[in-house]
Order: C-alpha cells, then sequence, then structure tokens
C-alpha cells in the first residue's frame, strides 16, 4: 500500500513557502545555511514534497514567515472517510459517560451494568455492556476515572 498524500495542499504549501522566500530576496542556498537542511530537502518543499512538520517550521522562520500565515487556505471541509457507524456508536457513548462523569454520576462507586442502565434511562442509548467497558477502561487509562476491585473479581468505577 503506498503512503498517502494530500498533494494539493502540499503544492499550495510549497508555493507559499518559494513566494516568500522569493518576497524576502533569499535563494535557497541562503536557507539552506539558515536551517541546515540540504538544498534538495529545500527545493523538494517547495515543489509540494512530503516534509516533517520540523522541517516545515524551520523553513517558515528561515523566511521570516509564521506558519500559521503559510497554512492559512482552504483545504475542504469533510475529512478524507466518514465514520463508520461502529465508531459512531462509541463516540456517542463515550461523550454520554463524560457527561455523567461531570454531572457526577460517578461520585458513589458503579458498577458496569448501572452505566448500562443511566445511559439508556438518561439517553435512551442502549449498548452492549462490552462496549461500556472498553469506554469506562479507556476513561481509566486517561485518568478521567478509577477502578476499584472487590474480591478480586467485580470493578466499581468512580471518579
Amino acid at each position: 500500500m503506498s503512503r498517502y498524500k494530500k498533494t494539493s495542499a502540499l503544492k499550495a504549501i510549497g508555493k507559499r513557502l518559494k513566494k516568500q522566500r522569493e518576497k524576502e530576496k533569499l535563494q535557497i542556498e541562503d536557507v539552506v545555511e539558515m536551517t541546515g537542511f540540504t538544498y534538495k530537502k529545500i527545493s523538494d518543499v517547495e515543489s509540494g514534497e512530503e516534509t516533517s512538520l520540523s522541517y516545515f517550521i524551520e523553513i517558515c522562520l528561515a523566511i521570516n514567515i509564521q506558519p500559521k500565515d503559510v497554512l492559512d487556505f482552504n483545504v475542504g471541509s469533510k475529512p478524507r472517510f466518514g465514520l463508520s457507524s461502529t465508531r459512531k456508536e462509541k463516540t456517542r457513548l463515550t461523550s454520554r459517560i463524560i457527561e455523567s462523569i461531570n454531572q457526577g454520576f460517578f461520585k458513589k462507586p458503579r458498577y458496569n451494568s448501572e452505566v448500562v442502565i443511566k445511559l439508556k434511562e438518561d439517553f435512551g442509548v442502549v449498548s452492549s455492556s462490552s462496549n461500556v467497558s472498553a469506554i469506562l477502561r479507556r476513561l481509566v487509562d486517561e485518568g478521567s476515572l478509577e477502578v476499584i476491585k472487590v474480591n478480586n473479581r467485580n470493578q466499581y468505577y468512580k471518579k
């Protein structure tokens, strides 16, 4: 599988960088000296080739332009792919569970099954226990919740 590139955006960025370099009356060799990058690297970036964010930032600094100014153009309004129905459900579940955390539902330790019931009662969302459990574990990993084990088997979730 080939690596994905947003070619039109890379070309627009390269064009803007070259225009700014020329406005500053700088040669590629000048940018090479100020960045320590090769002539080919600078030339490739100006031609719309893929580059790292670090290279991009350093080139911007050398030619006296803020990266945000180079990136200020319309790249479209839709992502490359839509969100799958499975991911939409998990996103919706996650936001509802976070809302429950913020409303204090987890001040008292809660079982996974209590969370499933809460989602159905408050939001009309019916979900499997395994989906809710996966989200709760992720929120524990992120530090939004803590897990309390009882009898080395049952788990409560608490804020």
